[in-house]
């Protein structure tokens, strides 16, 4: 899935490639991926309406289009975006191709997505409310509404583990998995630490955590400036490297379970705060 600071570079590329462009051509590979809230047929809905604006809120990619129509993806598990040329309309579509529009110079913008769990809306202004989540996002973590006043009226009386916390998209839109590791990394915080266990000097470092690795992050894919169907992951500390040491101090990072995923964390840099039925830190090496 694309995270948050992937999402910046796509929609940056996106709006150098699409906005201003005609639609002239748009199908789906699998029904089940697209979503429409208006009662007009598909694709005849989408033929010849210019896309204006590309804007990204959360996880969630709009593109609003002429009269009142707005396309919104929401990419979920493994949906990618991919710019290319439509050149050969005989040849048939991969099964991972949830949806694509062609337009007037030719781009193809398609979205894919190899287990089909996201999602493609074509919806006017009117019932945007009704995609789901969309309308329950949280506060934007690159807005200027978060601030550190915001952060802690989101945090106080939670009562769940931080990284949980960390990914409630009611809470803080849009926080992901590798993202959530970077941040406890950066913030020192066992990924299993209540958040009402937190003194006031965590819960700061959090916030500061949060808008440090995300905008580094931000930077560093967009220096790379590689395609948008590539997630960037490599420079990540933490996520990913279960069994390889840290870069910090050495000690193995080891990766534990927080409800339905792992979290990657380093046992001596984020040290538990509470008995676990594993104690890492006897397990250094």
């Amino acid at each position: 899935m694309p995270e948050l600071p992937d999402l910046v570079h796509i929609e940056a590329r996106l709006r150098d490639a699409v906005a201003g462009r005609r639609i002239v051509e748009a199908r789906t590979g699998d029904p089940t991926v697209l979503r429409l809230l208006t009662a007009e047929p598909f694709p005849a809905l989408l033929i010849g309406r210019t896309i204006h604006e590309i804007h990204r809120r959360g996880h969630f990619m709009t593109f609003a289009l002429d009269g009142d129509l707005h396309l919104v993806i929401n990419a979920m598990l493994a949906g990618k975006y991919v710019l290319g040329r439509r050149e050969d309309k005989k040849a048939k579509d991969p099964k991972s191709m949830g949806f694509a529009v062609v337009l007037d110079d030719g781009t193809e913008l398609k979205y894919v997505d190899d287990v089909r769990m996201g999602k493609v809306y074509v919806a006017p202004s009117a019932k945007l409310g009704d995609i789901p989540q969309l309308g329950s996002l949280g506060v934007d973590i690159l807005s200027p509404g978060f601030t550190l006043d915001a952060f802690r009226a989101c945090i106080h009386k939670r009562r769940d583990q931080v990284r949980r916390f960390l990914m409630d998209k009611t809470a803080l839109a849009s926080i992901g998995n590798a993202y959530a590791d970077e941040i406890l990394f950066a913030a020192r915080i066992h990924p299993k630490t209540f958040c009402g266990k937190l003194a006031p000097a965590e819960i700061d470092a959090l916030f500061a955590a949060v808008r440090e690795v995300m905008a580094d992050a931000i930077e560093e894919i967009r220096r790379r400036d590689q395609p948008i169907a590539v997630k960037v992951r490599d420079f990540l500390a933490v996520r990913g490297r279960d069994g390889q040491p840290c870069p910090r101090c050495g000690t193995t990072v080891r990766a534990v379970r927080v409800g339905d995923g792992d979290a990657c964390f380093c046992p001596t840099c984020q040290p538990a705060t509470r008995k676990l039925f594993v104690d890492w830190s006897k397990l250094r090496k």
